[in-house]
């Protein structure tokens, strides 16, 4: 049997209420006193006030943009609006927050009214329940407005899905302070990768093939391999000691993340890294690469609880969908412990050792630029600085030019650097690389370190006694 309104009416304290042209119709089982207090009862309906709340799983700095964006669109303006409570007047805010490497936009926060709607939206940064920053939105406004409340958090909602400020785009963050303390609220920091070129990666073939493979490829091609059934979420440890070019191809990386629309998220501290790795699953559509520097600094020697910490991280992304590429760098492979090197956390092992002398005449025509004519032949000066870091390279070049600088007119551009020439700066380098060698070799433990152990070697013992003479008391008086 079908309800009507007479049925109804009795037992409800609202009807709905349908406007249509200009008369008022009742049904003819209404009576004018019964249809008065269903009207009264609607009204008391649409003026209640009402609380619609929902969390976005993005940024909260990215959904406030977002908002602004779509009110922007909707209404053309929201006015601020201050809120009296406990702690006195919270007036609303205006964020000034970067949108690219060299521009920054305004993006309101707090308490906002919009055009022709009773009550107010409130902006928010919250936690997920895994830890991350997320974007909440609540709005308080009367049950009449709900419906427009609603579409905007639709519309909202679907403007996510296609604008990000920080999909696609390289990114600095910093979760945490010097000390280790987390930030009430991190801010992004876009990376300008415009100038890097990924030509300037010059390494061993045999090395350049395994980075191409291991690390640029999951990048540039992250439809290929899902269509051929390769997960794209891979762990990557470069390694060697320091200048050899670890930071650079994973700066490459970025180059190449970005390129492809690929999220690229850099944290320099090994303890921001379960923090990077949170943030990198908003944002992992099509992939994402997290990028985290001198991890040796926690998963070198026995297992301990940072290790713990951070084979945890690697293992909790290990699950079916995520498309996170983890690149971390050491500079002592051999101290990495060995919990960390199976498959499934760390996938490609690199070691990215000092150019050979092809790959070194390769880097000093590089460094040379137009300087060095195409038909120079180098090889000389590429067994010269075979086993040299870049860096070493590209000083022996500039040294070369302003030995030859200094034979040239003022105004004049060099133009012809010989061989010879460059071969002479490597030979007076010498000094400087036999003292890089020296720093090369194993430091001494940091003073923290030494006193640490000196600590321990004193405490041991005296804790070994405490702890007998525990037990014996513990045995005699229980």
């Amino acid at each position: 049997m079908s309800k009507t309104l007479e049925t109804v009416v009795p037992v409800t304290d609202v009807a709905e209420v349908v406007h249509h042209g200009e008369k008022f119709i009742i049904p003819e089982a209404l009576t004018i006193n019964q249809a008065i207090d269903v009207l009264y009862k609607r009204g008391e309906y649409l003026e209640a006030t009402v609380e619609i709340a929902e969390k976005f799983d993005v940024f909260p700095f990215d959904g406030a943009y977002a908002l602004s964006q779509v009110i922007q669109e909707r209404y053309g303006w929201a006015q601020g609006k201050s809120i009296i409570s406990m702690f006195g007047e919270q007036k609303p805010q205006i964020f000034k927050i970067p949108c690219s490497v060299s521009e920054k936009v305004d993006v309101p926060w707090g308490h906002f009214e919009l055009p022709n709607v009773d009550g107010v939206i409130m902006t928010s940064a919250d936690r997920s329940a895994t830890g991350r920053f997320i974007f909440n939105l609540t709005a308080q406004v009367k049950r009449k407005d709900e419906p427009t409340i609603r579409a905007l958090f639709d519309e909202l909602r679907e403007y996510l899905k296609t604008h990000s400020l920080y999909r696609g785009k390289a990114i600095k963050i910093r979760f945490r302070d010097d000390e280790g303390n987390p930030h009430s609220m991190p801010e992004p920091e876009f990376m300008d990768v415009s100038g890097i070129s990924p030509d300037g990666l010059l390494l061993n073939d045999d090395l350049t093939h395994s980075i191409n493979a291991n690390l640029f490829t999951p990048i540039t091609r992250v439809k290929d391999c899902l269509d051929n059934n390769i997960k794209v979420k891979r762990g990557i440890l470069l390694g060697g000691k320091y200048g050899t070019g670890k930071t650079l191809a994973a700066t490459v990386a970025a180059r190449l993340a970005q390129d492809n629309g690929i999220t690229y998220v850099y944290t320099p501290r090994a303890d921001e890294l379960g923090d990077a790795i949170a943030f990198a699953k908003q944002y992992q559509s099509p992939a994402c690469v997290v990028f985290c520097e001198d991890i040796d600094r926690s998963i070198t020697g026995g297992r301990t609880v940072k290790i713990d910490d951070i084979l945890n991280i690697l293992d909790g992304i290990d699950t079916k969908g995520e498309n996170i590429i983890t690149v971390l760098t050491t500079n002592h492979l051999t101290d990495v412990n060995q919990a960390m090197l199976r498959p499934g956390r760390l996938d490609a092992i690199l070691d990215i050792v000092p150019p050979d002398a092809k790959t070194a005449s390769r880097l000093a025509r590089h460094y040379g630029g137009g300087a060095i004519n195409k038909g120079e032949d180098l090889s000389s000066v590429g067994d010269a600085l075979a086993g040299q870091i870049p860096a070493v390279i590209e000083e022996t070049v500039k040294r070369a030019k302003l030995f030859q600088l200094a034979l040239l007119d003022e105004g004049e551009i060099v133009t012809d650097l010989s061989a010879q020439a460059l071969h002479q700066a490597a030979v007076t380098m010498t000094t400087q690389i036999e003292l890089l060698k020296e720093v090369a070799d194993p430091e001494a433990p940091a003073l923290d370190v030494a006193f640490s152990e000196s600590v321990k070697v004193v405490m041991d013992p005296i804790e070994k006694k405490v702890k007998k003479l525990s037990d014996k008391f513990e045995q005699q008086f229980g």
